[in-house]
């Protein structure tokens, strides 16, 4: 008889931790010290990492995927021309309010400089702002054109004498996406909401501020404009790597999506 799960609420230097099915790794004093109680901690089941979530990092990403969850029910009632207004908006609330953007890129590229990491594909231009609003208008545009049949449409059927088997097309649920440095990848990941998903963005720290600003100044109010929740496109509001390994652990994601190179991606 299996006994009952129990919570994790300390750890000990030298606690051995199982990963990969048949290794061992063990806990260093420098975890010990740090684990707190409602923290949590996950395994690389590769390489045996420890990675260890703070309390408050789980939360914050708790809260985004609940809000996901919920939004994900609204907008399986929502008409596609409600999701391409979003998109439209969108567009046009970054091109309004692209120089508080700009703003905000530059001190978020000062700092990256001052840490001695890469500004290649965090500085915006507005070469960046057009492509970002070009991108939207063409989610919206897909939208008009395909009509009633957008979010649910039949691909397929075959027909027997007395039954038949229809292929649907069916939206997934939450998508996360796990970004490093980008702020386009906004406008990237938004296009999920055109097939009725949900999503939750986790951005690299060196571009957090860029993104909550276009998430503040264009995309929270273009989801409100449209009637859309607010649930249906979120940014986790840490900076810490960790709310990457918080978010893809969740177990309510419908797909987890990474993009880019970088050492928090792959784990």
């Amino acid at each position: 008889m299996t006994a009952p799960a129990q919570a994790l609420t300390t750890l000990t230097e030298g606690m051995a931790i199982p990963f990969g099915g048949d290794r061992l790794t063990t806990v260093d004093a420098d975890l010990t010290a740090a684990f707190a109680l409602g923290d949590a901690l996950y395994v690389v089941q590769e390489t045996g990492a420890l990675l260890h979530v703070p309390a408050p990092v789980r939360e914050a990403v708790r809260d985004q995927v609940d809000a996901a969850v919920d939004a994900f029910h609204v907008m399986r009632t929502l008409a596609p021309s409600s999701i391409a207004s979003f998109f439209r908006a969108f567009a046009d609330h970054l091109e309004q309010a692209w120089g508080a953007v700009q703003v905000a890129n530059d001190e978020d590229v000062r700092a990256a400089r001052e840490r001695g990491r890469s500004t290649t594909r965090l500085a915006v231009s507005d070469r960046v702002r057009d492509e970002m609003a070009q991108g939207l208008r063409g989610w919206a545009q897909r939208l008009e054109e395909e009509g009633s049949d957008a979010l649910s449409r039949r691909l397929d059927v075959i027909d027997h004498d007395t039954w038949s088997v229809e292929t649907l097309t069916a939206p997934l649920g939450v998508i996360a996406f796990v970004f490093e440095g980008r702020p386009n990848v906004l406008a990237d990941a938004a296009g999920v909401l055109a097939s009725g998903n949900t999503a939750v963005l986790r951005i690299g720290g060196d571009a957090l501020g860029t993104a909550q600003a276009i998430r503040d100044l264009a995309m929270v109010p273009a989801l409100r404009e449209a009637g859309l929740p607010d649930g249906a496109l979120a940014v986790v509001p840490v900076r810490d790597r960790c709310a990457g390994w918080a978010l893809f652990s969740d177990s309510r994601l419908a797909l987890a999506v990474t993009r880019g190179s970088g050492r928090a991606v792959q784990q």
